[in-house]
């Protein structure tokens, strides 16, 4: 099924793309979701309008996301965890632990969004990378205590 992607998507294509997908794959999420659009002929005259509203689409959602990522910068999370004597924790602060301190300050992300190598499993002081967009990131501090 011919469509017309009304949203850029990643390892798919990009806004007023016309692109060639299987028919479940259309119907069940790119369709529903109005991520696409049929291909038919008067769709594809409208596709200069579709890449039009994208674009201002897209500078709002960046705005937005480059005023969460300095409110980032100026943040420094603190975790209180269960240690042992070398510091060593009993859990580990992983990209849950950092999506729900962010959403406590009013910061909407997902776990996708934060990128970790691996969990902190150890107390010290950690960066965590927060990546809105390829262009749009920033770092968050997190510190990491024993509890007692």
């Amino acid at each position: 099924m011919k469509v017309i992607l009304t949203e850029t998507i990643d390892k798919i294509g990009k806004v007023g793309q016309v692109i060639n997908v299987k028919d479940g794959f259309a119907r069940n999420y790119l369709l529903p979701k109005r991520f696409a659009i049929v291909a038919t002929p008067s769709n594809l005259k409208k596709i200069t309008e579709i890449e039009t509203e994208a674009a201002v689409k897209a500078s709002k959602r960046n705005e937005e996301f480059r005023q969460m990522a300095a409110k980032i910068s100026g943040l420094e999370a603190c975790f209180s965890k269960r240690a042992e004597q070398d510091g060593r924790l009993f859990g580990s602060v992983s990209e849950v632990d950092i999506v729900n301190y962010l959403a406590e300050n009013e910061i909407i992300c997902t776990k996708s969004q934060v990128i970790m190598d691996k969990h902190i499993k150890s107390t010290g002081e950690y960066e965590v990378k927060i990546s809105f967009t390829s262009e749009i990131s920033t770092l968050l501090k997190i510190k990491v205590e024993a509890s007692e």
